[in-house]
């Protein structure tokens, strides 16, 4: 009889493609919801292939729909140390679970290590500027708030609680309120968004942040928005991707067509600041809607930060004509971006 069992599982760890076949289950499960069978095939994927891929990227998704935050985020550590997967796919994912987790300090020494050593893929560069800034300004806030009694781990534990820390938290309490009622879509939740957007005193970036959720959770209707001292109704069904991505990447195409090769690294400075800007300012859009207005406005300011001297006119207008753009609209999409960003920062 022992030796039988002996064969049976031998059978089973030799049979062509079962790994495969395992995390095809395991894929299906995952789309069809069923996250427990989704987890038990792709744990059975590395038992006997500890290196699949797509089994250990299937672990860190399926952790993710369970809301097991920490042991996802344990598997992506894992695949970025032992080189599994797509780098910056994992990297992508471990980042937005740092955030999720609360973890932005650490969100800021990843992401401005691998900025200033490697060239980020386009198709990604936006997401991770986004979610660098963002935890810097969390970091930020968190800094500036005076220490306070300690507050039990799950300070939030219905929708009741959760809406009235975000009428009446700092930005970071809101933003731990905002995760928890992205999973509750009722009437009162979203009234408490139409409040939010509304009040003046909130964040901007994180009404960009409600916006972008509301978007993503189809909720209807139009909202009333207050920014930087303008009051505009939006409906959320006709919102643009949060980053604006066509007129985006096309202002990024020019300033990389001008200074890649000859400056990266102010390159990579400025794309923080555009990105930035531009989740800040959302769901409006940059004007005038002309990229060569902004890839020059965004050259000159990276020059001007990089230099001592004066000489703003001639700056401007000599950048300006690198572009073949006028130069006072350069100068007022620049004025407009240090406006939003002294504002962010010294609000």
């Amino acid at each position: 009889m022992g030796k039988q069992k002996q064969g049976q599982g031998d059978n089973v760890i030799m049979f062509p493609g079962l790994v495969a076949r395992l995390v095809e289950k395991g894929m299906s499960a995952l789309k069809e919801k069923k996250h427990v069978d989704a987890l038990r095939y792709f744990q059975q994927s590395t038992e006997l292939e500890p290196a699949h891929p797509q089994a250990r990227y299937g672990l860190v998704i399926t952790n993710i729909e369970l809301n097991r935050l920490d042991d996802a985020k344990k598997h992506c550590e894992s695949m970025l140390k032992e080189g599994i997967g797509q780098y910056y796919e994992v990297l992508q994912v471990y980042v937005s679970l740092l955030v999720q987790l609360g973890d932005y300090g650490e969100v800021v020494t990843i992401l401005e290590t691998v900025i200033a050593e490697e060239k980020l893929p386009p198709d990604m560069a936006e997401s991770f500027y986004q979610l660098l800034e963002f935890s810097r300004q969390m970091t930020s806030d968190a800094d500036s708030q005076a220490p306070a009694e300690e507050e039990p781990a799950d300070q939030f534990s219905t929708p009741e609680e959760w809406i009235e820390t975000l009428e009446r938290g700092d930005p970071n309490q809101q933003l731990g309120a905002l995760k928890k009622l992205s999973q509750v879509n009722t009437s009162k939740v979203v009234e408490a968004y139409r409040s939010f957007l509304k009040e003046e005193s909130n964040d901007p970036v994180l009404k960009s942040y409600v916006l972008q959720m509301m978007k993503d959770m189809n909720i209807q209707g139009s909202f009333e928005v207050h920014k930087f001292g303008d009051t505009y109704h939006i409906q959320i069904s006709e919102l643009e991707d949060v980053f604006h991505e066509r007129f985006g990447n096309e202002v990024v195409r020019i300033v990389e067509e001008r200074l890649g090769q000859e400056s990266p690294g102010l390159v990579e400075m400025v794309m923080q600041v555009w990105w930035h800007y531009l989740f800040a300012v959302y769901p409006k859009s940059p004007v005038p809607l002309d990229a060569r207005v902004w890839a020059a406005a965004l050259h000159y300011l990276g020059t001007e930060l990089l230099s001592e001297s004066d000489g703003e006119m001639m700056k401007a207008e000599e950048t300006a004509s690198m572009y073949s753009a006028a130069p006072e609209e350069v100068k007022a999409a620049a004025a407009h971006i240090r406006r939003i960003e002294t504002h962010l920062f010294h609000s």
